[in-house]
């Protein structure tokens, strides 16, 4: 089977990684030579370390990445609304972790080629019964059984192929990542909630804090900030604890960014199909865009080594993978709604049923996929 793999990200590592375990050979394309550099952090919840796992990167995850063994919820004054004991709750699935951006792509890329990721890109993909033609913008065309698109919330793929694409709606907030020395010594996960804001530490390192900090805006004024925005002036009267960290956003990297959320009715047609954010983005308030998209992978390699044909494997990774990413997109809403209530509401609601909101909102993902 010739398959082509679109966006070396972690959805089409990920893919290629459970393809290649597989027996199946892949070729991989990426548009961005950096493809592997920058970003900032990630916190895998026990789903998506399990998906690694399943991966065999089990020992190799846990040397580069950090436990997050709690998940605790302040309010704007710094007070502690409820912790999760992470540990205790996902004790059946995996170990929850935090871990930069990079040091994933270099571990799903572990013991592959490492020249095997062709930086070209796609130009226009024609499909039929048995299989897809794929144009480039060096002006050659290949054959493929299979092309998977895993290029991302923008994902080209799908805008080439799918009729009628559905573009990326924006849900009202902005966002800035940035990794800065842990000088607050900030020790778990930890977030301090305000009445239009937030702003979220969690270690990824011995000596390395990986903050996140979110706003809501409204679109038409989405153009007024940028990954320059001076980050102290918004965020300093909800700080609390981390203030020492924010105070440090102007000497970081800073990545900016808005907020989507994009839903299709269907990931695949005819012999292309779609993976992680490309299918199914989704704001990251339950943290599982990298986790959908490395299962995204492992399933969709499943099923093509043992469905009896291609449409049938792609008919069956869709239905188990999308129940979960439609339970995310869920979930992401009703922690946005909850977020936007009043303060004094909100906070009241965490103190007395935090706990039982995180397991609900999970339950579905400790499930086997």
């Amino acid at each position: 089977m010739r398959i082509l793999i679109v966006g070396a990200g972690i959805a089409g590592l990920a893919t290629r990684r459970a393809l290649v375990r597989r027996g199946f050979t892949v070729k991989l394309i990426e548009r961005n030579p950096s493809a592997g550099l920058g970003g900032a952090g990630l916190f895998l919840p026990g789903n998506g370390v399990r998906a690694l796992c399943d991966l065999g990167l089990r020992e190799g995850l846990l040397r580069l990445s950090h436990p997050v063994n709690a998940q605790r919820f302040h309010d704007e004054t710094g007070r502690l609304l409820v912790e999760v004991d992470t540990n205790d709750y996902w004790r059946d699935v995996a170990p929850c972790r935090a871990i930069r951006r990079s040091d994933l792509w270099q571990l799903l890329n572990e013991d592959m080629d490492p020249d095997a990721i062709e930086f070209r890109q796609i130009v226009d993909v024609s499909t039929g019964g048995n299989g897809c033609r794929v144009n480039f913008n060096d002006g050659c065309a290949e054959e493929y059984d299979l092309v998977i698109g895993a290029d991302g919330v923008h994902s080209a793929v799908r805008g080439l192929v799918f009729p009628q694409p559905v573009d990326p709606q924006y849900v009202g907030n902005v966002c800035w990542r940035f990794i800065v020395p842990n000088t607050c010594d900030v020790d778990e996960w930890s977030v301090m909630l305000g009445a239009d804001r937030s702003l979220l530490a969690k270690p990824i390192s011995k000596t390395e804090l990986y903050i996140y900090a979110d706003m809501s805006v409204d679109q038409a004024r989405t153009g007024d900030y940028s990954h320059e925005t001076p980050l102290l002036p918004l965020f300093a009267g909800i700080a609390g604890p981390l203030l020492p960290a924010l105070q440090l956003s102007s000497e970081a990297v800073v990545h900016f960014g808005e907020l989507v959320r994009l839903r299709l009715d269907t990931w695949y047609r005819n012999r292309v199909a779609l993976v992680g954010d490309a299918a199914h983005a989704s704001p990251p308030s339950m943290a599982q865009g990298a986790c959908l998209a490395i299962e995204d992978g492992f399933v969709l390699a499943e099923e093509l080594a043992t469905a009896p044909s291609i449409e049938i494997a792609l008919h069956r990774y869709q239905a188990r993978q999308k129940v979960r990413a439609d339970w995310v997109h869920k979930q992401c809403a009703a922690r946005d709604t909850m977020r936007r209530l009043p303060p004094a509401v909100r906070n009241t609601l965490l103190r007395f049923a935090g706990g039982a909101i995180y397991r609900r909102s999970y339950g579905l993902l400790k499930k086997p996929v």
